[in-house]
């Protein structure tokens, strides 16, 4: 089979989670975010793992968007839940404000963002039997 490779690899980075990272103005030095959806089984909501890999303090770090799309039957999430600084080398966690039932697999998006202009997506694919979702 040839160039059958493409599928298995895109379904391998769907499956293990990945991140895209911008930083402000294209400067290393600032803020920079590094994120995360929580792996493991959550209820209803969905919680990411925010960590401040730059030199300075993002202030005011917020989910900006929260999506989740697939096999979902019912979905709610607030995009601006909460707002904290996050020092150098500090690691945060940040939940949505929301549910979620579905049955199936979905893929979950998370955005944060702070004032220094830098944000962060992440995404992830995760199998939902009613309100509860689990990310391997």
């Amino acid at each position: 089979m040839k160039g059958g490779y493409a599928i298995p690899i895109f379904l391998m980075l769907l499956l293990s989670g990945f991140s895209f990272t911008t930083a402000a103005n294209g400067e290393t030095s600032g803020p920079e975010l590094e994120t995360y959806i929580h792996t493991g089984f959550n209820f209803f909501a969905f919680q990411m793992i925010v960590r401040n890999v730059g030199d300075e303090t993002a202030h005011n770090v917020t989910i900006t968007d929260a999506t989740a799309e697939g096999n979902i039957l019912f979905n709610f999430q607030e995009s601006m839940m909460w707002s904290e600084d996050v020092k150098p080398g500090e690691r945060i966690f940040l939940d949505t404000n929301g549910m979620a039932f579905g049955l199936g697999t979905c893929s979950v998006t998370m955005t944060v963002s702070c004032d220094e202009g830098v944000s962060s997506t992440s995404l992830a694919v995760a199998l939902c039997i009613g309100p509860f979702f689990i990310i391997p």
